[in-house]
Order: C-alpha cells, then sequence, then structure tokens
C-alpha cells in the first residue's frame, strides 16, 4: 500500500502519462542541481527513472515479513516515489486509523502544502516533511498544484520516539540538501524498499532504525553541526539559554536578552532562522524534555510537569496530549516505553 493508500505493483509495466511531461522536466532539472558526493547520482537517476511514465505518477512496495519471536521496534511499512496532481491528494493526520507510524516525505519537484498545528507551511524542493500519526495535521495540494517526492514511512516505537523528539525538537519541515546523512541514507533506503532489495526483517529493521537514529543526530543538541553551524551566534546563544533553564521560568524577553537583541528585532531573527515563534519554541523543549523523563522515569506527572517549567499540571498535560496525541499517564500505562 502506497503514501495514498493504494496497492501498487512495482514490478508492473509503466505507461506513458502526457501529463507528467511538465513534471519530469522540472525533476530533472532539479536532479541537475544535487550534489555529487555520497554515491547519490545513481540513486537520483533512479528516482528520476521511476517517476518516469508512470500511470498517476506513483511507484511504491509495502514491505510485510512474516511475524518473528522476537519483537523489532522500527521497521520499515513502505516507500515510493511519487508525482501527484491536486487537489484530490489531501491527507489528514487524525483520519489514518490508529495505528502509530511515521513519514518522511522529501519534495523532489513543484510544491505541497502542510498544517501543522497552528502553522501552514509550502513545501518547495529540498524540503523534507517529517510527521508522525495519529496527530492533528495536513498535507494536501491545491487545484493547478503539483507535486514531486519520495516518502517512507516507518512504524515501532524507537521510531515513534525518534520522530516525536526530533519534529518537537527542529519542527515538521526541514531545508536539507540531497548530500546531508538523513537525505541520502533515505533515498537509499527508499530506492532499496521499491526494488525488494531487503531480504529479511532484520535487514529492514536495521534500514528503519539507522534512519531514525540519524534523524535524532540531526534533532539533538551538541550533536548537530550541519544545523548548528548555520544558525546566527545570537540565535545559537538564545537556544542554549532556554535549553540549559527549562525547570525555570522562561519568556521571550529572556531569549531576545540572551541573544543581545530587542524583543522585536529577535522574533524576526529568530522566527526566520527556525520556522517557528521563540514562545513556540519554547513550549516545544519544555514538552520534549517532558517526554524525555515521562520515557526514562517513574516521577509522578506533576513533578515532570514542574522541572518542565509548567507552574500549571492541568495545562502541562492538555499541551502534551496536544502535541504527542496521548496524555503522560496513558503513554506510561501502554508500555510502549518501557
Amino acid at each position: 500500500m502506497n503514501n495514498s493508500g493504494h496497492k501498487v505493483d512495482a514490478a508492473s509495466k509503466p505507461q506513458k502519462s502526457p501529463q507528467l511531461t511538465k513534471a519530469h522536466r522540472l525533476l530533472k532539472k532539479a536532479m541537475t542541481h544535487q550534489p555529487s558526493t555520497l554515491g547519490l547520482p545513481a540513486t537520483w537517476q533512479w528516482v528520476t527513472d521511476k517517476l518516469q511514465g508512470q500511470v498517476g505518477g506513483v511507484v511504491s512496495r509495502s514491505v510485510a515479513f512474516v511475524r518473528q519471536p522476537v519483537g523489532l521496534h522500527a521497521m520499515i511499512t513502505s516507500a515510493g516515489v511519487e508525482h501527484r496532481i491536486g487537489p484530490h491528494y489531501d491527507w489528514h493526520g487524525l483520519r489514518r486509523g490508529s495505528a502509530r507510524f511515521v513519514l518522511l516525505q522529501y519534495t523532489l519537484a513543484g510544491q505541497g502544502r502542510l498544517r501543522f498545528e497552528s502553522q501552514t507551511k509550502v513545501l518547495s524542493p529540498g524540503q523534507v516533511m517529517l510527521l508522525y500519526f495519529p496527530h492533528d495535521h495536513r498535507y494536501w495540494l491545491e487545484s493547478g498544484e503539483q507535486w514531486s517526492f519520495f516518502y517512507l514511512c516507518l512504524h515501532g516505537s524507537e521510531v515513534v520516539r525518534a520522530w516525536q523528539a526530533a519534529v518537537t525538537r527542529l519542527g515538521p519541515v526541514l531545508s536539507l540538501t540531497a548530500e546531508s546523512p538523513l537525505i541520502a541514507q533515505a533515498a537509499q533506503l527508499c530506492r532499496s524498499t521499491v526494488e525488494g532489495g531487503l531480504d529479511s526483517p532484520w535487514e529492514a529493521s536495521t534500514g528503519a532504525y539507522r534512519l531514525a537514529m540519524q534523524l535524532m543526530a540531526l534533532a539533538l543538541p551538541g550533536d548537530s553541526t550541519q544545523v548548528h553551524n548555520t544558525r546566527p551566534m545570537a540565535i545559537q546563544r538564545a537556544i542554549d539559554f532556554c535549553r540549559s533553564r527549562l525547570d525555570h521560568p522562561m519568556n521571550v524577553e529572556d531569549l531576545a536578552q540572551a541573544a543581545g537583541y530587542s524583543r522585536y528585532h529577535f522574533t524576526r531573527l529568530f522566527t526566520k532562522s527556525e520556522g517557528l515563534s521563540p514562545g513556540m519554541y519554547i513550549l516545544r523543549e519544555r514538552l520534549a524534555e517532558a517526554m524525555r523523563l515521562v520515557q526514562t522515569t517513574r516521577e509522578p506527572v506533576k513533578v515532570i510537569a514542574h522541572r518542565c517549567g509548567f507552574a500549571d499540571t492541568a495545562y502541562f498535560c492538555r499541551a502534551f496530549r496536544r502535541c504527542y496525541g496521548a496524555s503522560p499517564g496513558s503513554l506510561r500505562m501502554s508500555g510502549m516505553y518501557g
């Protein structure tokens, strides 16, 4: 089953589709600007070839193995390359069942739209969309828009944990070049999946787990030179200040002072750099720390709320549920995090 919920035979003979000609030209143009490191040319050529002439612009494969006696907490569900023409492409994160899974979708050409909680974004070539399900979001195409992308759907507790932490810290949309470790690894895993190159559940699980850990390497503090080195120093000072004082009262003025700017100027620079407001960033950092404490400690919810800077436990629980789709207590009771 592909990302759009339809079964697709990846081995079926492709047929020409005249309406994709413009998208193919855009895609080829985009590919000429992709770096030539990490063995990417062959992978990108494969992506282009898979889009060329496919009926509906879709080629994908689902992954299924016989259940193993040992539980695997990271697994590939499906992968594919698609070219979509709106407005029939429209997905809501709370209307895809109760199963927990994640999505990585990298834009190659055209554009898509994403509403994530209260923010709406336009996804352009070179941007990756990171989502987890169930969650309050929607991604879609307007009439006349086209979107070419490759995607991976993964499931398992470790994968979901990594995605939630990364999205909380980085947001649901990142701008990453083709040579970035995350995108290079995702493209290769997509190719291996679609071509049937994953011969065992162990190999599929390894690929899914490696991708999740690559995402964590990008998201966690002190690890991500790729993001860290592109931030203005003043913004990085504010971020470091925020992360060091999550258990203290803190507001946008405090971050602006750490950065050395007025609140107005700092808010404008921070939003441009990080893709979300300073106030939303503080909330997401607090919730990410709360998720870590829920997963790794047995502390009462009230104590966790206080340690993460929430004076009101009820407000903390509401914010936690909006972000992660479940309350702190129900996550613990599920046994998913040990």
